[in-house]
């Protein structure tokens, strides 16, 4: 496991991000007030009492989010992060629960997998260079792929899928994790998604059958039968995939401040 524990992705600013992120997470990992799916640490509560916390966080990462702050004050956090020198981006939340279940079964059912690809399941034994692989097609949709030592399951049980062609090439991608703390309200809903496919490969239904694989994995595995994703306002292909995968928006919203002189980005991922 010690040969994976570093692994940081994505370009060099957001492998920076992940580094750092890598750091405060040994500090909170036991806290149920933090959360972290490989790409920052962040907040899994959203209250008027953790503005600060989250600006703190954000200058020392580079960037920091926060879960379930209701659509109607969403505004009002945007604004205290920028008067506190941060810029801010912000992602619906969709979600989904048994039912999304069900449908992810249903769409396994009747779409037809491309014969000439298998699901390649991401674990301790997966090889640098397929990771290599995987970070550059992620990277190629605007995606970024979070810290191996997530992505392998050695911090949170997860799940990280891609599918590979007959030559080898990795074609697409989705990933699932269990961002939250066993001791947090929200610990039975997994953080879903990363889904990538490579631009040859599109319009073959591969985003949304790795999607429901990845969805029925960590029930089948792990237990875990609710999942949320964010949307970035606008995104319809991603809203019409996620509603065929029974996913539904939600009334809360995802913020994430970023910290300029760290992380000169205005956006972490897609």
């Amino acid at each position: 496991m010690s040969a994976h524990l570093h692994e940081y992705f994505g370009a060099p600013e957001q492998q920076a991000l992940q580094q750092r992120a890598d750091h405060v997470w040994t500090l909170l990992k036991d806290d149920p007030r933090f959360c972290c799916h490989g790409r920052a640490v962040g907040l899994a509560e959203a209250s008027a009492e953790t503005i600060e916390t989250q600006v703190a966080l954000a200058k020392l990462q580079g960037a920091c989010s926060v879960e379930g702050v209701p659509k109607a004050l969403a505004g009002t956090r945007h604004a205290a992060l920028a008067g506190a020198g941060l810029k801010t981006d912000q992602f619906d939340v969709w979600c989904g629960d048994g039912g999304a279940l069900s449908a992810a079964e249903e769409v396994i059912r009747s779409i037809a997998w491309p014969s000439d690809l298998e699901i390649v399941s991401v674990d301790g034994s997966t090889s640098g260079e397929d990771m290599a692989q995987l970070d550059a097609l992620t990277q190629s949709c605007g995606v970024l792929l979070p810290m191996g030592a997530f992505m392998r399951g050695h911090r949170r049980p997860a799940v990280c899928l891609f599918a590979r062609d007959s030559a080898g090439r990795i074609v697409g991608s989705t990933a699932a994790v269990a961002q939250f703390h066993p001791g947090s309200p929200k610990a039975g809903t997994v953080w879903w998604g990363m889904l990538a496919t490579d631009e040859a490969r599109r319009g073959q239904g591969i985003a949304v059958l790795l999607g429901a694989h990845s969805m029925l994995a960590m029930r089948d595995r792990f237990g875990y039968e609710q999942v949320f994703t964010g949307i970035r306002e606008g995104n319809t292909p991603s809203e019409r995939l996620c509603g065929k995968l029974g996913l539904s928006p939600s009334d809360t919203v995802v913020i994430i401040a970023i910290a300029p002189e760290l992380f000169a980005s205005g956006r972490v991922t897609k």
